[in-house]
């Protein structure tokens, strides 16, 4: 035990935590965490009936007026998330240890992940071939044969929950990185290296700053954007794209205190983020044909590295502003966004399939199909998810039946 003992204390000490910190609850990054999940249902609504975006079925008509917000939410979404998912994964280990908190990840993301992808998988082929061969006299006989067949298995892929296979491949590499650094870095060395952290989220120019590296991992990937994985191998570039921003919550967790400078800062930064985007989207449009380098393509990376880091730190600034007390309804909805986020493609794929036989405007069904989709998640989860072991699972404690925003118990990560 007194072992096990050092090798949690010198892992607080590298990576730069202070226990005696306040076991505070961080309300609004909470939220933020909740509303980035919440923002990928959106994001797949819409993308059935866009342009652009890949999606398991998508409708035969269709609208570019979705393409805006999707370019946008891809920018910032997913980078945002991992962001949080450092700074959570960094206070659980200074409030509970390196054992509760591998313990805690493999119940509460590595089960999801093995357990959701083995039921939604087998569904979504399902639903996505029915939506490719409906018009078919006998699409039910062929669909039979489809699952039979097992051809749906030949080429497996993570959908929507690559996102938990990666944060796990994070939680493994960063804990890797801070046990190696232990026995190479020195206290001087740490505490210039937290200064040197400091001094770039405190800088005006920090968006720029932190959208250094961001530019340099954006070079590697293939569709100009952060790529979504193709498969379960890990891709190196994706990897290590996400690993900037795990890295980045990490460190912000070390450096909390300066949480308060970005709330004051929050609405600049937003808005320098909206500008950035701004040309991007003028740089996107001038691309070469083939997007061979030149001075639009660094345009268009460059502006969209300064959109993600100006839009991650405008969000936790804003959501601390504005939401960082207890706001029962808000917790209540970040509670439920994991599994909401979990579930909804095949929910939502049912919806879009069943419009798909009307002649409405591509508009018209997407808000149809996400208005139908978000009550019924939102019931089972209320009745199927939150009061049982499933619920206990994903939210940290199994809440009593009928129950509906109480919300006395210990903090959750």
């Amino acid at each position: 035990m007194e072992g096990a003992h050092f090798s949690f204390s010198a892992l607080l000490e590298i990576a730069g935590m202070k226990s005696e910190h306040p076991q505070i609850r961080y309300h609004g990054l909470d939220a933020l965490r909740g509303a980035m999940m919440l923002l990928g249902i959106y994001l797949h609504a819409s993308v059935a009936y866009a342009n652009v975006g890949g999606w398991p079925w998508k409708d035969e008509t269709r609208t570019s007026a979705y393409d805006i917000s999707i370019g946008l939410i891809h920018f910032f979404r997913m980078p945002a998330f991992y962001v949080m998912a450092g700074f959570f994964a960094a206070l659980l280990i200074d409030r509970k240890g390196i054992q509760a908190f591998i313990r805690n990840r493999a119940s509460r993301v590595l089960l999801p992940f093995l357990a959701g992808w083995c039921v939604l998988y087998t569904v979504v082929q399902a639903l996505a071939f029915y939506g490719s061969t409906w018009k078919q006299p006998d699409v039910l006989e062929w669909l039979w044969h489809f699952l039979g067949s097992g051809r749906f298995l030949k080429y497996p892929h993570p959908m929507h929950l690559w996102f938990l296979e990666y944060l796990i491949l994070l939680y493994v590499i960063t804990i890797v990185i801070v046990k190696v650094l232990r026995g190479v870095l020195t206290e001087g060395l740490r505490e210039r290296m937290n200064l040197g952290f400091r001094c770039v989220l405190q800088s005006a120019l920090a968006p720029f700053l932190l959208a250094v590296p961001t530019l340099v991992t954006l070079m590697f990937m293939k569709s100009g954007v952060l790529d979504d994985p193709p498969s379960f191998i890990p891709v190196p570039r994706i990897v290590g794209a996400y690993l900037v921003f795990f890295g980045f919550g990490w460190m912000l967790y070390s450096n909390r205190e300066l949480l308060s400078g970005l709330s004051q800062r929050a609405w600049g930064l937003a808005a320098l983020g909206g500008l950035a985007f701004a040309a991007s989207g003028f740089a996107y449009f001038r691309l070469p044909p083939n997007k061979e380098f030149g001075a639009m393509l660094c345009l268009f990376l460059g502006s969209q590295a300064v959109v993600t880091w100006s839009l991650i730190l405008g969000l936790i600034g804003l959501f601390l502003r504005y939401l960082d007390r207890p706001i029962p309804w808000m917790r209540y909805l970040s509670d439920s966004s994991y599994y909401l986020y979990l579930a909804h493609m095949p929910v939502l794929l049912v919806a879009q399939l069943a419009l798909a036989r009307y002649e409405l405007p591509a508009s018209a069904k997407m808000w149809i199909a996400l208005l139908c989709a978000v009550p019924i998640l939102l019931v089972t989860y209320h009745f199927l998810v939150r009061p049982t072991w499933v619920g206990m699972m994903l939210n940290g404690r199994r809440y009593p039946e009928g129950t509906l925003f109480n919300h006395r118990r210990a903090d959750r990560s």
